[in-house]
């Protein structure tokens, strides 16, 4: 009785162990995401103050210039946005992982292709032909022979 009164102690621990874990994964989820838009906020705030920026300095500065605020708002927000924020990172690791993938594709040589591409005008030319044909003969069947239409 020992052994077994042990092992559901240490059942109940590593299930509560569990639940704890859980909970602190979701408690974590949900403050990623208030910081994450906290960040997405101040990406706003810096593309909109690039903006403003732009046109309210419009007789003090030559335009070359003016043009550096909304640039560096929008390349600040950017780098908040894809590099410091949740989304952004798992963004970024999706593009990189289809780079890597596509890498990997072993494309036919030009001869190949050719005659697959012939292959696939070729059947789509004979279809075409067969529901056309197909229609027709129904649409004859339907109006000009079974509601003798003339």
């Amino acid at each position: 009785m020992d052994n077994k009164t042990s092992k559901d102690v240490g059942a109940k621990t590593k299930a509560q162990l569990k639940a704890e874990a859980k909970q602190q994964q979701q408690l974590e989820i949900k403050r990623n995401k208030r910081f994450d838009f906290l960040k997405y906020t101040l990406s706003a705030i810096l593309i909109a103050a690039g903006i403003l920026a732009f046109y309210t300095l419009d007789a003090q500065l030559p335009l070359y210039i003016r043009y550096l605020f909304p640039l560096i708002g929008v390349v600040a927000a950017i780098v908040i946005v894809f590099f410091w924020s949740t989304g952004g990172r798992e963004l970024t690791v999706y593009v990189r992982d289809c780079v890597s993938e596509a890498r990997k594709v072993v494309w036919p040589e030009r001869n190949e292709a050719l005659r697959m591409t012939l292959f696939v005008l070729i059947f789509v030319a004979v279809l075409s032909l067969f529901i056309w044909g197909v229609d027709s003969l129904i649409s004859w069947l339907l109006f000009d022979i079974f509601m003798k239409r003339s």
